[in-house]
């Protein structure tokens, strides 16, 4: 008999409750890509309850390490951030819950909200203690604070990828020993040995999924675009569950042959395509419907976020498997641009070339009021995608997950004034 342990009902719960989607799904005959959604991201959270409940190492991971490690150990995990945003979109009472269980605990109220979510669950003991916390220092210095803080609190063993200032031989060469020493730390730490075969195979299908993913980009160029905004968090998602899994190829394979065929008809996700919006940031993660409000009111369709397209110019290559750790968070296009200063990583360029790839004729930035590093950047993008590149350029105040600070109401009437100002002019 296996005492109850420190989250394992709230786990239980979000796996029943994942397979009841799963089988609405089925009974309204969903498309495949949203039934292996699903079913995914249940065997994740499936995973790391099985874990706990039988004693096996566990990790809590932030949204960047290399998680395809974890997966060629046989060593469950789930991210923070990721879990703390599931949660916080169930209900508004158990958001606001964990909200004020955060700033109870002394967390301000502008600190990330995902991770005061993610803190709330931990005070309130309702995710798995985890054995081990594996994270990144991306950056965003609120993850790096996060995640030594979720340590402590659960007096576990900590390692911190030091991910390299710039992007180069020797920032290289330095996360290369990084990713070495992690290895050895997971060794030491679960008993268990890394099988390099093992690991290339891991390895070989989370390239497959990645090379979907950037067919997938490559699809949502078409005019008109053949899926909605809020689609590319439903990616975002896997890519972080599940790379280096078959049903993560499964996902992005599927995806991939979905919307290919809705090309092929010439099938937009709205019947008539008004604007191609390029979204810089993340959609609300609390009311991510305010997509779906824009295709419909305006016939606006967000073709691409800052979040959702992979780097073309970084190359995985499963045969060297260090390398491929290394570069593998890379390959989300925004990371790539983020580590280092503007001038040196190119990042405004970036973006703005993606807006022109994308056919974009109007920008919308979503100013998460917590992040200092993307906000940062605010003037940057407007001189250059709203000034030199001349596209309606449009600043949403916000938050990801905390409606407290600005309702989707308000959103709405924000990005509704907009619109009309740009259907006027």
């Amino acid at each position: 008999m296996v005492a109850v342990q420190e989250g394992v009902k709230e786990f239980r719960d979000i796996v029943d409750r994942l397979g009841g989607t799963i089988e609405r799904l089925k009974a309204r005959s969903a498309a495949r890509s949203d039934l292996i959604f699903w079913q995914a991201l249940r065997d994740y959270y499936g995973r790391a309850l099985e874990a706990k409940v039988q004693g096996q190492p566990l990790v809590m991971a932030g949204m960047f390490p290399p998680h395809e490690l974890f997966h060629a150990m046989d060593i469950s995990y789930y991210v923070a951030e990721n879990h703390a945003i599931m949660e916080g979109q169930a209900t508004s009472e158990l958001r606001e819950k964990l909200f004020d269980t955060a700033e109870g605990y002394g967390m301000p109220t502008d600190f990330c909200s995902p991770h005061r979510a993610a803190v709330g669950l931990t005070r309130l003991g309702m995710q798995l203690k985890p054995d081990l916390v594996v994270s990144t220092a991306t950056t965003c210095d609120q993850t790096l604070k996060l995640y030594d803080l979720l340590a402590d609190v659960y007096g576990v063993p900590s390692y911190l990828v030091d991910s390299p200032y710039r992007v180069d031989e020797a920032g290289l060469k330095y996360a290369h020993q990084d990713i070495k020493d992690l290895i050895a730390f997971l060794e030491e730490r679960t008993a268990r040995k890394l099988d390099y075969d093992r690991l290339k195979e891991v390895l070989r299908l989370s390239k497959e999924a990645y090379d979907y993913w950037e067919k997938l980009y490559e699809l949502r160029k078409t005019v008109p675009c053949p899926v909605g905004g809020r689609a590319g968090i439903k990616d975002l998602t896997l890519i972080q569950t599940s790379s280096g899994t078959q049903i993560g190829v499964d996902y992005f394979k599927a995806r991939y042959e979905e919307l290919k065929e809705k090309v092929e008809r010439g099938e937009g996700v709205v019947p008539q395509e008004k604007y191609r919006v390029a979204w810089l940031y993340v959609l609300p993660l609390f009311d991510l419907s305010i997509a779906d409000w824009l295709e419909k009111e305006f016939g606006a369709v967000i073709v691409v976020d800052s979040f959702g397209y992979a780097a073309s110019d970084i190359d995985l290559n499963p045969e060297d498997p260090i390398d491929f750790l290394v570069k593998k968070p890379l390959k989300r296009g925004f990371v790539c641009r983020g580590y280092a200063p503007n001038e040196y990583m190119h990042f405004v360029d970036d973006l703005a070339q993606v807006c022109r790839d994308m056919k974009a004729d109007v920008a919308i930035l979503l100013s998460h009021w917590s992040c200092q590093q993307y906000t940062g950047t605010i003037r940057m993008l407007k001189d250059e995608i709203g000034g030199r590149m001349g596209l309606p350029f449009h600043v949403v105040n916000g938050d990801l997950l905390d409606p407290r600070v600005v309702s989707s109401e308000e959103m709405k009437e924000s990005l509704a004034d907009f619109f009309n100002a740009v259907l006027n002019g």
